[in-house]
């Protein structure tokens, strides 16, 4: 389901989709879409798809079951973008993503890519956990995450 629409300054688009690997590059595809009538600056345009995108593998990544919830909402005036993903998760998950996110979190972003870069490259679970780190470096945003029982909330403002 995708739904469109303006209230005031500001365009949104809102999806909900079963937490499925196939449906990523359709959201993706569609997300990239939207952000090109609502953004001039194409760049910017695929770094936010991007940042989606990853959003969305690590929603589907770490669902334990249901629905993912994904809220974009475009700021056409400042073009400051907010992209938020929520979904459930079960307690193993929410622990990893909790570490991978404070590791990211508490340096320069850069510098916190690389780092990660490193870490991935002697890992032997063959898990990178570069998604989080990639979107903070390359679109420049204030990353959060939220997690409430089993419910987790990652967003990013990018402006």
């Amino acid at each position: 389901m995708a739904e469109t629409q303006k209230t005031g300054h500001e365009g949104y688009i809102e999806l909900k989709f079963g937490p499925r690997w196939k449906y990523i590059a359709c959201v993706r595809g569609f997300v990239q879409n939207f952000l090109a009538i609502s953004i001039v600056d194409q760049t910017k345009a695929d770094k936010i798809a991007m940042a989606a995108s990853e959003l969305l593998e690590n929603a589907v990544k770490y669902a334990s079951h249901d629905e993912t919830h994904v809220v974009i909402r475009v700021y056409p005036e400042t073009e400051k973008i907010i992209i938020s993903v929520e979904n459930t998760s079960n307690p193993e998950s929410i622990k990893t993503l909790k570490d991978v996110y404070s590791n990211i979190i508490k340096g320069d972003p850069f510098q916190m890519y690389i780092a990660q870069m490193k870490e991935a490259a002697i890992r032997s679970d063959g898990k990178s956990h570069l998604g989080l780190a990639r979107i903070r470096y390359e679109t420049g945003g204030d990353l959060s995450l939220s997690i409430e029982d089993n419910s987790v909330n990652l967003s990013i403002v990018i402006e």
